[in-house]
């Protein structure tokens, strides 16, 4: 019996990927396969970039269909093809064929079927072949580096000149897209509107100057406030430093008299411990971190810094933060600890200082390592193991868009030797302290620290009667809670049992993949993957890694780093070990120099920067790729967004309020991954 298939092919609205190539069409189905049919209408463009076109095949009943299979004749500029999805449709009968990748030019793809299964729910012996031939395949464009090249930081996708970056993760293809252009694009400007300046540059001053072409950064205008150094704490760049105390940190000197006036009337330093009004930010971390040390062939050596300071914070009778105490160092005798009640200059400087520790200990740990380079085992873990069906697969695979690019470009382009890092931060040049503070970070980390609710907790300030004013906190635990349910339902709705989970072949190989290549067993929350209940935290956990947790960390970048003094990334002289001899000029000694700073605006800009094609947790007019079509876990995907429309109300109630918002975790202001 002859049956009619109607397609319905979309071909994706990004730029380039329309194809002017022949495209034929093999229907492979439970009961055979039709012969090949060219998707060719007379007088039409076929397959342009945003457009649906609709087929129809003429073919005997092939059955319930498994996959369709694409071959793209190629040849000439522009011949692959990027394909959304195909609906297929015959009397009484609908099929749905999610691929959301490239069709390459003189090759074909087999594009499977998209209802969500299980291996064991697999039905049909061709369906499961099929399932292995995109893993073989997939195994091949995605190899693990060799062990001895991550030795010390999680495994990562293997690229070298012979085996490139799969054209399915090429960043974003639009010409904004890539943080590189970005980056020149913002020196020009930075260069086209700078007056020609004499050799003398005052940093503190003179930095206004960068700004003539871009956007000021808010916090210019207030960033020497003892407030604002405060507020950082809390709704900055490193939320996830604050802790309560209730006692002195070890070799840090500090007495009352020291903090004349700074504390309610009547309280010792003793007091306001055991009252939990004291907060610590400590950047011990980079006590043995090598620092930038370079001496050039005229024998002029060139040295940077960022101690492994400490900070403590009071929060004062009207609930606000201030800072009270600085220490640059864990020498009591060598370091003094620092106070408002010193000189302008000396109290100055050592908030400078500490927020050089700060950005120093962000740029390598908080954001590289706990975001992008824990996420990447993940991306290959499952590209790897996890067919286009597999419910994690369809879970998982828009948030991981773009990583494994934008983790090559920074490899390459800001952590190499001779990369920006080496210009700009402290911890760059020759010794690779970057890299050493990185590993530093990782040998320590288990995947369970990126878990907002137990870090704030064992931090102390999980309790808004301890830390009134936190809206890290505040808006990050509302998305985990959201994101935990979400990915509990979805598990939930395909393993009705933890045998189900060990019975799932694919997940196994999944877990032994990630534990072998990846990252040891001891990082990860389980030594076996044997209950649905741990799979949903490891999930959970990821992906707030790469979405919200992302968000956090990086775009405010040009809010906090643009403007230099406020958060330079490296300090060029070492830090004052006497006090009351500081002047303005040593203040302008010791921040970065012009280059060093032209740099700072353009990389703080090109990291917080939005592609075109950005796709949000909460995205307007709903997510782009849709994986699943099941009534019951579109149901749960709702929920989700009714959640997230409630954490995104809520947030902007309090910013109303609020005399410096904190939008950055802004459900629909957060990028579904790791993008930039």
């Amino acid at each position: 019996m002859t049956v009619d298939y109607t397609l319905t092919i979309r071909t994706s609205a990004k730029l380039g990927a329309g194809t002017n190539s022949a495209i034929s069409v093999v229907l492979v189905g439970t009961k055979g396969e039709s012969k090949p049919y060219l998707l060719d209408k007379r007088f039409h463009n076929d397959f342009e970039a945003g457009a649906v076109d609709a087929y129809t095949v003429k073919a005997e009943d092939l059955g319930d269909l498994l996959l369709l299979r694409f071959l793209n004749a190629g040849g000439g500029v522009g011949g692959d093809w990027l394909l959304d999805s195909v609906t297929v449709t015959t009397t009484g009968k609908h099929w749905f064929f999610p691929y959301y990748r490239w069709v390459l030019g003189k090759s074909s793809a087999e594009v499977l079927e998209g209802t969500a299964r299980l291996p064991q729910q697999v039905r049909h012996e061709r369906e499961q072949v099929a399932r292995n031939d995109l893993l073989l395949a997939r195994q091949r464009m995605y190899p693990w580096r060799p062990a001895e090249a991550t030795a010390g930081l999680p495994g990562a996708l293997d690229i070298s000149e012979a085996r490139p970056l799969p054209k399915d993760e090429l960043y974003r293809g639009l010409v904004d897209g890539s943080y590189e252009v970005v980056i020149a694009k913002t020196l020009a400007a930075i260069k086209l509107h700078m007056p020609v300046l004499s050799k003398a540059w005052n940093g503190l001053v003179d930095i206004f100057d960068f700004f003539k072409g871009l956007e000021l950064p808010t916090l210019a205008k207030r960033w020497q406030d003892d407030a604002e150094f405060a507020r950082q704490a809390v709704q900055g760049i490193s939320p996830v430093h604050i802790q309560s105390i209730t006692a002195l940190p070890e070799g840090m000197p500090l007495q009352d008299s020291e903090l004349r006036g700074l504390l309610s009337p009547g309280t010792t330093l003793e007091q306001a411990l055991a009252g939990k009004r004291v907060f610590l930010l400590d950047f011990e971390i980079l006590g043995d971190v090598p620092m930038f040390k370079k001496t050039d062939k005229a024998g002029v050596e060139e040295r940077r810094w960022a101690p492994a300071s400490r900070c403590l914070m009071y929060l004062d009778d009207t609930q606000q933060l201030r800072p009270i105490a600085i220490q640059l160092g864990r020498d009591p005798e060598l370091d003094p600890v620092f106070t408002p009640n010193d000189s302008p200059h000396d109290w100055l400087a050592a908030k400078i200082y500490l927020r050089c520790s700060e950005g120093n200990t962000h740029q390598m740990v908080g954001h590289a390592l706990r975001t992008h380079f824990i996420a990447e085992p993940f991306v290959m873990a499952t590209m790897r193991n996890l067919p286009d069906p597999h419910p994690v697969y369809k879970l998982l695979r828009r948030h991981f868009r773009y990583t494994l690019a934008i983790n090559d470009g920074a490899r390459k382009g800001l952590l190499a030797e001779g990369g920006v890092f080496d210009d700009l931060i402290a911890t760059g040049g020759p010794d690779q302290g970057h890299v050493f503070l990185g590993k530093k970070g990782y040998k320590a980390w288990t995947l369970a620290d990126n878990k907002p609710r137990p870090d704030i907790e064992r931090r102390g300030v999980l309790d808004p009667a301890v830390l009134p004013h936190y809206p890290y906190r505040d808006d990050s635990l509302l998305l985990w809670d959201a994101i935990e349910e979400y990915v509990g339902g979805v598990l939930g709705h395909f393993y009705t049992s933890d045998e189900e989970l060990v019975r799932d072949t694919d997940m196994q190989r999944w877990w032994k993949d990630l534990t072998e290549h990846g990252m040891s067993v001891e990082k990860l929350p389980c030594a076996e993957l044997k209950r649905v209940a741990d799979l949903t935290d490891i999930l959970t956990t990821v992906l707030f890694t790469v979405s919200v947790q992302h968000a956090a960390v990086n775009y405010l970048q040009y809010e906090h780093y643009a403007f230099v003094p406020n958060a330079p990334l490296c300090m060029r002289q070492a830090p004052p070990r006497k006090k009351g001899v500081l002047g303005e000029k040593d203040l302008d000694a010791m921040i970065p120099s012009k280059t060093q700073m032209l740099w700072q605006v353009a990389v703080g800009r090109a990291l917080s920067s939005f592609g075109e094609d950005e796709e949000y947790l909460l995205h307007d007019g709903g997510w782009r790729e849709d994986y699943f079509q099941e009534p019951e876990l579109l149901a749960i995907r709702d929920r989700f967004h009714s959640r997230l429309r409630a954490q995104t109300e809520a947030v902007k109630a309090r910013n109303a309020k609020s005399a410096v918002p904190y939008t950055v975790l802004q459900a629909d202001r957060i990028p579904c991954g790791i993008t930039v």
